[in-house]
């Protein structure tokens, strides 16, 4: 049993996609449980029967503490902790919940600089978001930098068009933060930086981009 959580999404998705291709390399067959609530006999099931074909299993849950399992889902993992499940949280787990596991726990921060850099990204301080997104890139990858800017912005829209109550699931401090991040913006700027951060993602996916993905940031931070 492995439980893969922390705020870097990108580095730990990335574990995780190595560890299903290990389980592919094997013939495993592959069940995930992705966005609804799991259910005991369910989970239960996908681990302890065999497939058709007799072959392994590798099952896969994604976020399963934050949405609140029930306390038999806790209690069965807890006893069983079974060798063919992965966990994977979007979020870091408190030890409290960690504790009672005694697995191969995995965990994937992100450098807090990255925070600095998106606080200061704001129309008119190109200059620092510019020294704070490259002491960024220098701790992180381009990507994790680039999938947290674009969640910022998609964050800073819902807040200039819904206030925080729009910001459902983030912490009040959160919260209050982005809602006032997003009052700097004009409403056209949040939806002109989307659709630029839209088009850097299909350029690099699809091999068009005349740079490399730091490049593109650079570009993108120098015109605000």
């Amino acid at each position: 049993m492995i439980i893969i959580h922390g705020d870097n999404q990108v580095e730990s998705r990335h574990f995780l996609i190595e560890q299903i291709d290990q389980a592919r390399t094997k013939d495993k067959e592959i069940i995930r449980f992705g966005d609804s609530k799991i259910d005991l006999e369910k989970l239960q099931q996908a681990l302890e029967t065999k497939s058709l074909l007799g072959r392994e299993k590798l099952v896969i849950v994604e976020n399963l503490f934050s949405k609140s399992p029930s306390k038999p889902v806790v209690d069965y993992l807890i006893k069983s902790q079974p060798e063919n499940l992965i966990i994977w949280e979007s979020k870091e787990l408190t030890p409290s919940k960690l504790k009672q596991f005694k697995v191969n726990i995995k965990l994937f921060k992100l450098p807090p600089v990255i925070f600095k850099f998106l606080d200061a990204f704001l129309p008119g301080n190109n200059r620092q978001a510019l020294k704070l997104l490259k002491k960024t890139i220098n701790q992180a990858s381009a990507e994790n930098v680039f999938y947290m800017l674009a969640r910022q912005v998609r964050f800073l829209i819902i807040a200039h068009q819904l206030g925080k109550q729009g910001l459902t699931g983030l912490h009040p401090f959160q919260q209050q933060k982005i809602s006032f991040q997003a009052k700097k913006f004009k409403l056209s700027q949040l939806l002109t930086l989307h659709r630029k951060l839209l088009y850097i993602d299909w350029q690099q996916k699809t091999g068009q981009a005349p740079m490399d993905l730091t490049g593109q940031l650079d570009l993108l931070i120098a015109s605000l």
